[in-house]
């Protein structure tokens, strides 16, 4: 519970900061997936969920992010043992819930407009994988050092 509060509480701040570039329609670039999905991994997949809810809720709408990041948070904890850093691409999952979202609500009045408006976001991708990576890669040697 402690990683599900520091971590999504920081994905909560900045958002709630409004620390966003706009992007068209109702998406925003924001950093607040980089601590999502670094408390996703610490946390497994429930923890993921109560991080993504976190993450979601001062959003301008709440009701696109609170799903989104819930379900992409949940995916990555579950295959963060398997699949490491890799798992990191699990949150590609809430871009297309996002999509689908604005576009059932009628937001916008499609999903390929919706995803088209989205994929800027994307863009953090690479900046959470190679975030991962370094975790992955350098935890196990910080563990080997404080054991000896």
């Amino acid at each position: 519970m402690v990683v599900c509060a520091i971590f999504g509480g920081t994905a909560f701040a900045i958002r709630a900061l409004n620390l966003v570039i706009p992007i068209g329609g109702p998406f925003v670039i924001d950093a607040r997936d980089i601590p999502g999905v670094v408390g996703a991994v610490l946390a497994g997949p429930f923890g993921g969920i109560i991080v993504g809810i976190l993450a979601g809720l001062p959003a301008k709408f709440p009701i696109v992010d609170v799903p989104s990041y819930a379900s992409a948070y949940f995916l990555v904890g579950l295959l963060a043992p398997r699949f490491k850093w890799l798992s990191g691409l699990a949150v590609l999952l809430g871009y297309f819930v996002a999509a689908t979202i604005v576009w059932q609500i009628g937001l916008l009045p499609s999903f390929n407009l919706a995803f088209v408006l989205l994929a800027p976001r994307m863009i953090i991708v690479p900046v959470q994988i190679l975030i991962l990576y370094t975790i992955f890669k350098t935890i196990p040697t910080i563990i080997e050092s404080i054991q000896k």
